[in-house]
């Protein structure tokens, strides 16, 4: 919910989801699910053993020239010709790559925090609720006691490298 000059409310509709490892989700708006996953590839090019994965998360976000980009949940990327949704869920990658991605939020964390917008566009306050989530998935607390969902879905996929 997002409060104008004039104090209405405005409702976003979620359209991009991340499923955390415990089944938590945060659903926001695709251009804040986009940069998120950004950070997250920015950050495993430098950790030992991210490039295959950062390459992977690549594919799940616009290409740069792609004008579909901006049509929320999904978007056709042109250098793959795939559609793409916008729901990435962490308990899909294998646990090497599920501790990856969480390392790259905890790094991205502190060059946002350092680096503000010459890091990323994204909104400090915004990252701050995904983080908190993550937080709370790595300390084992419910995950139903911040999700934006109300039910813990199952996952039956298998995502990202390693999974030969």
């Amino acid at each position: 919910m997002i409060f104008g000059k004039n104090l209405k409310k405005r409702f976003i509709m979620a359209s991009g989801f991340i499923i955390l490892k415990d089944g938590r989700c945060f659903g926001r708006r695709w251009t804040g699910y986009d940069e998120i996953l950004k950070i997250a590839i920015k950050e495993l090019y430098l950790l030992e053993n991210g490039k295959d994965l950062a390459k992977w998360l690549e594919t799940q976000i616009p290409d740069f020239d792609d004008e579909s980009g901006e049509c929320g949940w999904g978007f056709y990327k042109t250098s793959t010709a795939e559609f793409i949704n916008r729901h990435l869920d962490i308990r899909s990658f294998i646990l090497v790559n599920q501790e990856l991605f969480i390392k790259s939020i905890f790094h991205g964390r502190s060059k946002l925090l350092e680096f503000k917008d010459e890091y990323s566009p994204l909104n400090i306050d915004f990252f701050e609720i995904f983080y908190k989530m993550v937080l709370m998935t790595e300390n084992g607390e419910p995950p139903l006691d911040f999700s934006d969902w109300g039910t813990i879905r199952p996952c039956n996929k298998t995502n990202g490298p390693g999974w030969n």
